[in-house]
């Protein structure tokens, strides 16, 4: 802290004890007002800065926690306090040195604080980053296996999709073999209404006694018999005797035409028994088949429910995965965005130790160089130039010479 910042200026004001007060005359001699202005003027005019002490004020300017008028006394102590070599100060001097040194050092460390400060927000942000980072690893992570959940799915959705496909051709062949066996009973059914039939409704009449037969109705029957019997495969002969036969009389036939009727209803009455006995045993083959077409029934049931359980596990699978995707842009998002703030606070970390390199690179060393100058003594060899630290760090060893005439680029203009 800078202590005599309290001191009230008139303090830091010596008055010499050989320059006591003077009164004011009422008028100067004749001759003496022109150069009294002149003096005046002189006295009036600012000392002309070179470039190092352009550099002390500008590094006097950056000190923005003083007071305007302690800055002007400085500023204004400038080339009077380090334009003289430090062996030829007065005491007064080397302490308005001291002060102009000491708020140098302010802004130094209020620079090397701003540096540190960006630092920690480098810090701050790169954490920041990492994590972004380890979000979008996780998100990476939890997509990957969702996406094993979806092919997991989708092949069981495969699966109980061609298991319906093989339920349903199992399905289809147990009723094409239910159609078939079914349409042949139901044939034989037809076929025994039909012999049966023949029997009660023509056969039977053929039969009847004398009285009741009448040779016209015998005909007609006997084309009923004859259209049916052909059905049966009878012997060609047996077809041929038919119409004869049945058309005489009972009474008036003889044996051949009486064993020609028996053997007519002889071969109805056995087709009508073979085909009630195939009825019979084909019964419980019909049952079988119903059985077998309900069993099919099931399985395509269960199959379709199996499919419509993995099509629903699919579609969730699929939504989960869209959210893992959704996750992983945000979290990619968060990400790109907390390495351009990472990038932004890196830049600004550089700029803060590019404006504390230029100040003590250039004012720092405007400063040192002038603080620590010394004349020469008459007939001495030059010395070395003098090479001093910076108020703070005591680092500088750049030599008075070496200082440029203009400050870097950046640097406020005086």
């Amino acid at each position: 802290s800078l202590k005599w910042h309290s001191q009230p200026v008139s303090s830091l004001v010596s008055v010499s004890p050989a320059f006591p007060p003077t009164r004011t005359l009422a008028m100067a001699p004749k001759g003496c007002k022109r150069a009294s202005q002149e003096s005046a003027a002189d006295v009036n005019k600012k000392p002309k800065l070179n470039s190092m002490m352009l550099g002390v004020v500008d590094a006097l300017r950056q000190a923005t926690d003083l007071p305007q008028d302690c800055l002007a006394m400085l500023e204004a102590g400038v080339p009077g306090c380090l334009g003289p070599p430090a062996n030829e100060r007065h005491q007064l001097q080397s302490s308005m040195v001291t002060w102009i040194g000491e708020t140098i050092e302010s802004v130094e460390a209020r620079l090397r604080q701003a540096v540190d400060d960006e630092a920690a927000k480098v810090a701050t942000v790169k954490l920041a980053f990492e994590e972004a980072e380890r979000v979008v690893s996780d998100a990476k992570g939890n997509l990957e296996a969702k996406g094993d959940v979806v092919a997991t799915t989708k092949a069981a959705n495969n699966e109980a999709a061609q298991a319906v496909k093989s339920a349903k051709a199992g399905l289809t062949d147990a009723q094409v073999a239910q159609t078939r066996g079914d349409a042949s009973l139901a044939e034989a059914g037809k076929l025994i209404e039909e012999y049966g039939g023949a029997l009660k409704d023509h056969v039977d009449y053929l039969k009847k006694e004398e009285d009741s037969f009448d040779a016209n109705i015998a005909k007609t029957h006997t084309n009923q018999v004859m259209r049916i019997a052909k059905k049966l495969g009878l012997d060609d002969s047996l077809m041929t005797a038919l119409p004869s036969a049945c058309t005489t009389k009972p009474s008036q036939r003889g044996t051949f035409d009486k064993m020609v009727i028996s053997e007519l209803e002889g071969s109805f009455q056995s087709k009508v028994a073979a085909l009630t006995e195939e009825m019979n045993t084909g019964a419980e083959a019909t049952a079988q088949r119903a059985a077998a077409v309900t069993a099919n029934e099931q399985v395509v049931q269960a199959a379709e429910d199996a499919q419509k359980d993995a099509e629903a596990a699919l579609a969730a699978a699929q939504a989960a995965q869209g959210e893992a995707a959704a996750g992983l842009r945000e979290a990619e998002k968060g990400s790109k965005a907390k390495a351009a703030g990472q990038a932004a606070a890196e830049e600004l970390k550089k700029k803060a130790e590019h404006v504390l390199e230029n100040f003590i690179g250039y004012n720092v060393l405007c400063f040192n160089s002038l603080r620590d100058k010394v004349s020469k003594p008459e007939g001495a060899d030059s010395p070395a130039p003098a090479t001093s630290a910076s108020p703070a760090a005591a680092k500088s060893t750049t030599p008075f010479a070496a200082i440029s005439a203009s400050p870097p680029a950046g640097s406020e203009a005086l």
